[in-house]
C-alpha cells in the first residue's frame, strides 16, 4: 500500500504550545502505525523558532570547524574522503567523506548534562544548543508521552521520569556526500529518533528517506528495501521528523553545489521500570578516542 507524505504528517496549530489537547494524540497514533510522523505548523513557520535554529546552525559549524582543525593536526583528512574516522566529538559516517555526526550533551533537562563528549562545548555553543533542546523537548515530550501511555511499565513510573534522552547532537551533510545504505538505528523497541532541520530542506541537499511501517517487520533490511514504499519528507527549517529506532531509513546524498544540510537530533528513550537514566545510545556511539588533548 502506498503511503503519501500527507499520511505521516501532523499539522500543529499556531498556538500549539498552549493547545496540546488533540495534536499529540494524532501524532502518536501515526507514529505508532507507520513508525514515522512529521510535525509542522499550519502556517509558513517552523515549530522551532527560526532564530533558535539559526543560532544552533552557526554553533554547529563552529563546532565542526574546530574538530576538523584538531583532526588535521593529527595528520588525518578532516573531510574523511581518504578514510572515515570516529572520535568522541565527531564521526565521519560516509565511506566517501563529507557526512558527519557530531554528538553533544542533551541540554534540555531530565538527563545528565555533563555526559562526556570529549572536548567541552564553548559557552556560546552551549547556550545555543540549550535553547534548541528545550524547544525540542517542549514539542516532542507530549507526543512521546501519548505514544507510550498504554505501556504497563510506563504507567508505573513517575510522570516526570518516564523517558529521557539517550543521545543528542547534529548531522552535517556536505555537498558531494553519498547516499547511505538503508538501515535501522537498532532493533530495540522504546527509542524514538527526533530530527530537526536547521535549514529549509529540498531534494538536492540530502533529506532523509523513510520506509513507513518497517518498524514492525521482522524481515531483513535488504528484503524490506526491495519491497517497501518510500517517502521523503521535505521539511522547513524548525519542523520535526520523529521515527521509531527500528524504522528503515537512509540519508540521501547531497547533490547541491554549495549548501550544507545541518539537522539536530535527539534520541528519546522510554525508561524501563527500575532502570537508571544513564544508558546512552551505545549501538550508534560505541567508545572512541577524544580530540580534547593535542
Amino acid at each position: 500500500m502506498s503511503v503519501a507524505s500527507s499520511d505521516i504528517s501532523t499539522s500543529l496549530p499556531v498556538d500549539w504550545e498552549s493547545d496540546k489537547k488533540h495534536w499529540p494524540k494524532e501524532a502518536a497514533a501515526i507514529l505508532k502505525e507507520h513508525g514515522v510522523v512529521s510535525l509542522s505548523r499550519n502556517d509558513s513557520y517552523g515549530i522551532i523558532d527560526q532564530d533558535v535554529c539559526d543560532n544552533a546552525n552557526q554553533s554547529a559549524f563552529t563546532r565542526v570547524n574546530e574538530m576538523h582543525t584538531r583532526i588535521a593536526s593529527r595528520g588525518l583528512d578532516p573531510q574523511g574522503i581518504d578514510q572515515p574516522y570516529r572520535f568522541k566529538e565527531i564521526i565521519c559516517r560516509d565511506e566517501g567523506g563529507r557526512r558527519f555526526d557530531i554528538p553533544i550533551p542533551w541540554l534540555g533537562g531530565f538527563v545528565d548534562e555533563n555526559r562526556s563528549i570529549g572536548t567541552p562545548l564553548k559557552p556560546t555553543e552551549k547556550k545555543a544548543f540549550q535553547v534548541l533542546h528545550k524547544s525540542i523537548k517542549n514539542a516532542v515530550q507530549s507526543v512521546v508521552n501519548e505514544l507510550w501511555e498504554d505501556d504497563e511499565h510506563y504507567k508505573q513510573l513517575n510522570n516526570k521520569n518516564r523517558s529521557y534522552v539517550a543521545a543528542a547532537g547534529f548531522l552535517m551533510n556536505k555537498p558531494g556526500s553519498h547516499s547511505q545504505d538503508w538501515h535501522r538505528d537498532g532493533p530495540d523497541e522504546g527509542y524514538i529518533d527526533c530530527f530537526v532541520p536547521l535549514i529549509d530542506l529540498n531534494e538536492s541537499v540530502g533529506p532523509t528517506a523513510i520506509q513507513p511501517g518497517s518498524h514492525t517487520s521482522a524481515s531483513a533490511v535488504r528484503e524490506i528495501a526491495d519491497t517497501s514504499e518510500v517517502t521523503t519528507p521535505i521539511l522547513r527549517k524548525g519542523n520535526i521528523l520523529l521515527f521509531d529506532y527500528r524504522t528503515v531509513h537512509r540519508g540521501l546524498g547531497n547533490t547541491s553545489k554549495s549548501t550544507t544540510r545541518t539537522l539536530a537530533y535527539a534520541v528519546f528513550k522510554r525508561k524501563e521500570l527500575g532502570s537508571a537514566c544513564d544508558l546512552g545510545d551505545v549501538r550508534n556511539f560505541p567508545a572512541a578516542l577524544t580530540l580534547e588533548y593535542d
